[in-house]
Formats: structure tokens, C-alpha cells, sequence
């Protein structure tokens, strides 16, 4: 055949295909014929749940006197970027307190130590996230 292409050479497909596509049946009825029970198996992926959108927090008119808190969540080189932020700000900013935190546990825990403390002075937040 022209191209190479021959039923002796892609036989395995056809046979390959032909089991997925209509070896269903013929399962089905080799497992009554030997009283095997069958089992139907599920996509454990699921369906992600709708996301509930939520307005912006709203924005200061200015960062003169306000405390940021640049959080690390530990991603890869997070620490290195917030600790550059940190510097630029005392050196770009002085009417702004910058204080790098690492919060703890991973990203999802949450840590209401942190929270209250930003809270506390009525703080701003930068968290370095990543991808």
C-alpha cells in the first residue's frame, strides 16, 4: 500500500479498537455468563464547586503611616522577593512601616496569630503567593 501503511502492520490497532469500543458488551456478558459481579468505576476528579466571587477589599488613599506585612508563604524564593520588597520600602517609602512575616503552615492552613496581628494596627498585607 502506498505510504507504508498495510492492514498486516496496524492489525493490533484494529483489534485494539475493537475491544475498546465494542469489548464492553462482550465483557458485560462473559461476567453474567460467569456469575463475577461487575463494578462501575467513578472519575475521582470530580466537579470543582461554583466559586463565590467577592468584592476587592477597598484601597487606602495613601500608605503614609501605614504598616504592610509582606507574608512569605514559603514558596519556592518567595522569602528572597518580600525580604527585596522589605529593603525598597525603607529605602523608597519611609512614611511606610514594611514588616516581613512568614506565616505559618501551608498556603490553604490558615494562622490566626498572623491575621490578629496585622488586625491589631490596622495593617496591610502583601502576601507572596507564587506561579
Amino acid at each position: 500500500m502506498a505510504g507504508g501503511l498495510s492492514p498486516r502492520r496496524f492489525g493490533h490497532l484494529g483489534l485494539g479498537l475493537a475491544l475498546a469500543f465494542g469489548g464492553a458488551s462482550f465483557l458485560t456478558q462473559a461476567a453474567a455468563q460467569t456469575d463475577e459481579r461487575l463494578y462501575t468505576v467513578m472519575n475521582p476528579t470530580g466537579i470543582a464547586p461554583p466559586i463565590e466571587r467577592r468584592a476587592m477589599a477597598p484601597r487606602p488613599e495613601s500608605l503614609d503611616g501605614k504598616t504592610i506585612y509582606l507574608v512569605d508563604v514559603t514558596f519556592n524564593g518567595g522569602d528572597l522577593f518580600l525580604m527585596e520588597m522589605e529593603k525598597w520600602m525603607e529605602a523608597n517609602m519611609p512614611e511606610v512601616n514594611a514588616i516581613y512575616r512568614v506565616k505559618r503552615g501551608a498556603y490553604s492552613r490558615d494562622d490566626p496569630e498572623l491575621w490578629r496581628e496585622i488586625q491589631s494596627v490596622d495593617g496591610l498585607m502583601v502576601m507572596a503567593i507564587g506561579h
